[in-house]
């Protein structure tokens, strides 16, 4: 998901999550064999509130990434903190993903911010809506990283959902400087922060606004297809690189972390309760069915 620097305190720390683990589901250690090929590696999660009340997905699980809003801006995952709680028995801070969207003319949380007080809706209606624009995305990303604050988290990379499903600008410029706001709030606070989305989306929205952040991209074809996307030159967007893709397995949204460079990429452990593969297992583009993946405890961290 980024550059990490691994030191020895963090290896001993991995290494006691990785025996952790292995030890709640009575798992015998890892044999000398690493992953046959990148696609044995096992994917990670994100849920939201869509799960809330409802199965979460089983072990073993890499990673997960936990939606922090309700669907939209300024709302709460009602089940948001029980859902990092779980996260964390994989990682210490687990990512979170922010849903982002243009503002409607109701939302007084554009009225003012760090761009100012917006005003001359009718005589300066361009420099009135780039006033909201700015404000409602600084003050969205501040929302969510002050609740996460006195929740006393700190997520490893705050993701930024851009999707047409949520409201938006029939113009990508405005659309942008929402975008380009919370990026800017996030920076200046020194957080990591991605975007989650497709190129056609995010060419809809933003247009060719690039901010050159890690990608996390969605709408892979199986395991296969999600690790072909991180060796695809064109699989990144707004400048930049892909470092996790999203596809559907399991009957959640799963979720493939790309591992060139990842320090953690060379340690693979056996599938705890010797499995082969779960009913409902996706399957390659050619139709062969794919292996079931191995758990890598503390995948992200």
């Amino acid at each position: 998901m980024r550059n990490v620097v691994v030191s020895r305190g963090t290896l001993v720390g991995l290494a006691v999550g990785m025996v952790i683990g292995l030890a709640a589901f009575g798992a015998r250690p890892a044999d000398s064999h690493a992953a046959d090929s990148v696609a044995a590696q096992v994917p990670g999660f994100d849920i939201s509130w869509p799960q809330c009340g409802k199965l979460w997905p089983p072990g073993p699980v890499a990673f997960a990434v936990i939606g922090i809003n309700n669907g939209r801006p300024y709302t709460a995952n009602p089940c948001f903190l029980d859902q990092y709680r779980w996260a964390q028995r994989l990682e210490v801070n687990p990512a979170v993903y922010v849903n982002i969207e243009y503002p409607k003319p109701d939302r007084v949380e554009a009225a003012t911010g760090p761009y100012g007080t917006c005003t001359d809706k009718d005589k300066a209606p361009d420099k009135y809506e780039w006033c909201r624009a700015y404000n409602y995305g600084y003050g969205l990303a501040k929302e969510v990283h002050l609740r996460a604050s006195a929740l006393r988290i700190t997520p490893s990379t705050w993701w930024l959902d851009v999707e047409t499903g949520n409201f938006w600008s029939n113009d990508p410029t405005y659309n942008a400087q929402v975008i380009r706001a919370a990026i800017d709030y996030f920076k200046e606070k020194k957080l990591p922060v991605g975007i989650y989305g497709t190129g056609y989306q995010w060419g809809i929205i933003a247009g060719p606004y690039a901010p050159g952040l890690p990608i996390w991209t969605a709408g892979a074809q199986g395991l296969d297809g999600a690790a072909m996307r991180c060796m695809s030159p064109t699989a990144g967007f707004a400048g930049g690189t892909v470092k996790m893709v999203q596809y559907y397995d399991f009957g959640f949204d799963t979720n493939y972390m790309c591992p060139a460079g990842h320090p953690l990429s060379m340690f693979p452990i056996a599938d705890p309760l010797g499995r082969v593969g779960p009913s409902g297992r996706s399957v390659a583009p050619s139709g062969a069915q794919l292996p079931y993946w191995r758990a890598l405890p503390m995948l992200s961290n």
